[in-house]
């Protein structure tokens, strides 16, 4: 099993997008103890899967920042960087206002 978000767009001919997370050990190893070292509220519950509202989707992009910069100060952690920064990109490449619905899980 893995975390995955997956968007879809309110155009009915634009092809949802999928962007892997994690396989779902490395989340709950990696992910979610620091997460919840952090105070983070939405990362956690991304293990077990949840829909997120548009409107908190910029929240969840910040607690990913919030991630990877406690990460950053670890060189073991170079793969899992490079994967939220892939995340990262890819989330900002996508406009709130096409956004018909996210889940995160």
């Amino acid at each position: 099993m893995s975390v995955a978000i997956l968007i879809e767009f309110k155009a009915p001919d634009r092809e949802e997008l999928y962007i892997p997370v994690a396989a779902q050990g490395v989340y709950s190893t990696e992910w979610v103890p620091m997460a919840r070292k952090l105070g983070l509220q939405w990362l956690p519950l991304f293990r077990t899967g949840s829909p997120v509202d548009v409107e908190d989707l910029p929240i969840v992009v910040d607690e990913i920042r919030q991630l990877r910069a406690a990460l950053s100060v670890d060189p073991r952690k170079a793969a899992l960087l490079e994967r939220i920064d892939f995340i990262l990109e890819a989330l900002d490449e996508v406009k709130p206002e096409e956004i018909a619905s996210v889940f995160i899980g």
